[in-house]
């Protein structure tokens, strides 16, 4: 601001000598942290000395973009204390962006000083949206702090149920029952653990199947049997019936029949198969057993490399950070109307805490220091065109001069060399004229 726009005379004293301080002249200076948070609101003391009136009001709106300012080095300082810094960093970062947003407000508040009528509307917009986009930047940290604890115990319980169906994953995938269905989309949950079951279970499903066609076959064989040892019985004891000859004892059809049942038995092999079936029923007492004690050491094995898994799982899980305290609040907040409704009205209050100073200064009626402000912005506007008009006339004058400077120079010049070329031909004009002299008397006299 010019110096030489607004007169201050000496505020001591009244010319008259009265100590008192005269009314119309300008109040002396004030310091102290009045005029410093003055500073901030970019308030111009010696003109604010005309209306002193109005320190304490300027005085409060510098304090609102200092509490601004703070609120947004606690806001910085909780974003950071969420992700992987150290500690001592913490500090010196929150204060920094303190500052910038201290900078950043005190300059919307100090671009409007002066501004008066219709012009207040366009020049607080566009620095009201700029303060609301600052503000919601500022207010989602502390937001997210205020909900800590139920965030947190959303996220925990967000990853134990991520946890847990993992593991329940792995175990539907790697069963150790026999036969168990495994599910479909497993290929990438099966694990490889040694000593499975499986090879000795494939034995005794053979085994299995062995024996249950040899329990067929020697079923088959011993219904024929009893069939042929039933019809020999009933002939020897003369039973009637088709086919009999209802004569009791030991005739003749009675020792063929007796013969028949025999040859049958003997190429039957029924004591080959049953011999057989004993030893596939033998041999399944030992796979059973082997398969259970396998089975035993297998599903412990299985157990551990399933809490192996889930443990890497659990360890995966990085520190909680703000993407996960955002995306649990919205969960939150999908699920309780509380929730939803007292996280807005907090962001609301928060990104109008930030938007404070510029709303105070659109809320509030243009003061006298802003009419002395545009008032003498208009006189050094006002100063400055007269004053570049100066500068240009004598600029312009200057340049004029040069020039008919440099005109006379060259009209002086071309003048002169005019001269010298008139001289110059007068002077070969005389040496033809003795020339052509010369050459008539060396002619008269060669006639003579």
């Amino acid at each position: 601001m010019s110096e030489s726009v607004i007169t201050r005379p000496h505020s001591g004293a009244s010319p008259g000598g009265d100590d008192r301080r005269d009314p119309l002249l300008p109040a002396g200076a004030q310091h102290g942290l009045g005029r410093q948070l003055r500073r901030i609101a970019g308030v111009d003391e010696r003109v604010l000395d005309w209306v002193p009136q109005e320190r304490h009001r300027y005085a409060r709106l510098g304090a609102i973009v200092l509490n601004t300012a703070l609120m947004a080095a606690l806001s910085m300082s909780v974003l950071l204390g969420s992700v992987d810094m150290p500690v001592w960093l913490i500090a010196p970062v929150a204060l920094i962006w303190g500052y910038l947003i201290l900078s950043f407000d005190g300059w919307l508040v100090a671009s409007t000083h002066g501004v008066l009528g219709m012009a207040r509307l366009r020049i607080f917009l566009p620095r009201l949206f700029i303060s609301v986009l600052m503000g919601a930047v500022i207010a989602e940290p502390l937001l997210l702090k205020v909900f800590g604890p139920a965030i947190h115990t959303e996220i925990n319980a967000q990853r134990k149920s991520e946890i847990d169906d993992y593991e329940s994953r792995l175990k539907q995938c790697n069963p150790v029952a026999l036969g168990a269905v495994i599910p479909e989309g497993c290929g990438d949950f099966q694990l490889n653990v040694a000593d499975s079951p499986a090879g000795v279970r494939n034995e005794l499903a053979l085994a299995d199947t062995e024996r249950a066609k040899l329990q067929t076959l020697i079923g088959k064989i011993n219904t024929e049997l009893t069939k042929r040892e039933d019809l020999a019985r009933a002939e020897c004891n003369g039973d009637p019936g088709p086919g009999l000859s209802n004569r009791r004892g030991e005739g003749p059809n009675c020792r063929r029949d007796r013969r028949e049942a025999d040859r049958y038995r003997a190429s039957s092999g029924l004591d080959a198969h049953q011999a057989d079936l004993i030893k596939v029923n033998r041999r399944i007492d030992v796979l059973t057993a082997r398969d259970g004690t396998i089975s035993t050491a297998y599903a412990q094995a299985l157990n551990t490399e399933i809490l192996q898994k889930v443990r890497e799982k659990r360890d995966t899980q990085e520190q909680i950070g703000i993407l996960d305290e955002d995306k649990a609040l919205g969960v939150l907040t999908s699920q309780s109307l509380f929730v939803l409704i007292g996280s807005w009205l907090l962001r609301l209050l928060l990104v109008t805490i930030d938007c404070l100073p510029v709303l105070t200064k659109l809320m509030s009626r243009p003061s006298t220091y802003d009419a002395l402000i545009g008032r003498q912005l208009d006189i050094s506007n006002r100063l400055h065109e007269k004053t570049t008009t100066l500068h240009e006339r004598h600029d312009a004058g200057r340049a004029d001069v040069a020039m008919r400077r440099d005109e006379h120079r060259v009209r002086t010049e071309m003048a002169a060399l005019e001269d010298l070329r008139r001289g110059a031909r007068a002077d070969r004009e005389a040496d033809l004229d003795n020339q052509i002299e010369e050459l008539a008397a060396r002619l008269r006299k060669a006639g003579g």
